[in-house]
């Protein structure tokens, strides 16, 4: 899903599992998230997959965007899903594994469905309409085998009230624990002390690069040492602007490098995010995407649990929101992948 590079990074467990039960794969997506996974798996089959592409506003809530854009969004559902039936027609495709793309299912084989996201979030005057986008979404749901939803069913979790409902869809859900690229590289990465601060920047534009303009603005500033990676996973490139390094993009081991030596994180609280954050148990501070509901929810329920420090305003004083984020302890939380390996084992069985 192009909703930034966290529905991709994601998937990798996913499909290093895949590949590992002796599947083969075949990836489907389309720009930025098209371009790491080429990267990141070279040797497999890839379809452009396009899907609708959001925008995000410079104000005002993503809901309300999000709601006014459905007519939008629903055009695209058609001609993606008949493009679907001609992949698997012209892949002998066996199996769909859909990381959020209410569209992507098929009568004709098994279809998983992928989310963190059984409950859209909507604040103030919009709350009553959770219950509206439940009863729009969940008939998408509906049509997959089965969901899988990257967290653990207990508590402590990362998702809190995103996935853990009070009425699941009427499918069979399973809690696959936290999915991170970083997990099974963890062990082979250094440490390497001298980074002050990495900041990730992710997400739809223009956001993304709203914060990025504002974070080097005023880092350049103090004196850390910082390596900002823009998530641009096309050409590398590598500048150095004062104290901050900015790349385009890294491998799995160099920013899992990244993740274990930072002192600190500066990012987007996204949910991807935070579950390769809970891979090493990194410090962060998180600034959510205006509007953004989700990222607003986690930021404020990590900020209650005193896990994660968050602010909305950057440009204030970062010096002070850094030192703040700096005593909150941030969270580790490992995967053993029992669950996941499970499901794959029963949908290689059907197939």
């Amino acid at each position: 899903m192009d909703w930034g590079l966290g529905h991709a990074t994601r998937d990798v467990p996913v499909i290093e599992l895949l590949l590992e039960a002796g599947a083969e794969v075949v990836i489907g997506a389309a720009n930025k998230p098209l371009q790491f996974l080429r990267n990141r798996f070279p040797q497999l089959a890839w379809v452009e997959l396009e899907g609708y592409e959001p925008q995000y506003q410079k104000k005002g809530p993503l809901a309300l965007k999000i709601a006014a854009d459905l007519p939008k969004m629903m055009k695209v559902i058609k001609p993606v899903r008949e493009k679907l039936e001609r992949i698997i027609e012209d892949y002998d495709i066996d199996a769909v594994i859909s990381d959020n793309r209410y569209e992507l299912w098929s009568d004709r084989i098994p279809t998983v469905f992928m989310t963190h996201q059984l409950n859209i979030m909507a604040k103030g005057i919009l709350s009553p309409a959770r219950s509206v986008f439940r009863k729009v979404i969940f008939p998408y749901i509906e049509k997959f085998d089965e969901v899988w939803i990257p967290d653990v069913e207990g508590e402590p979790n990362l998702s809190g009230v995103l996935s853990h409902v009070k009425h699941f869809p009427e499918v069979p859900c399973y809690f696959t624990g936290p999915l991170s690229r970083f997990e099974f590289v963890k062990q082979t990465v250094s440490d390497n002390s001298d980074v002050d601060i990495l900041c990730i920047m992710s997400g739809p534009e223009p956001q993304r690069s709203i914060l990025e303009e504002k974070l080097v603005k005023n880092l350049k500033d103090l004196n850390y040492k910082t390596v900002m990676l823009s998530g641009n996973p096309g050409n590398f490139k590598q500048t150095q602007t004062g104290n901050i390094k900015i790349i385009s993009h890294v491998s799995d081991v160099e920013m899992a490098n990244l993740l274990k030596s930072a002192k600190l994180v500066i990012s987007r609280s996204g949910y991807t995010t935070i579950m390769d954050l809970a891979v090493f148990g990194t410090k962060a501070l998180f600034i959510p995407t205006p509007g953004q509901t989700e990222q607003e929810y986690l930021a404020e329920k990590f900020y209650k649990e005193e896990i994660f420090y968050y602010t909305k305003h950057p440009d204030s004083d970062l010096k002070q929101a850094i030192e703040k984020a700096m005593e909150y302890p941030g969270l580790q939380m490992n995967n053993d992948y029992r669950v996941l390996k499970e499901r794959i084992g029963v949908l290689m069985e059907r197939i």
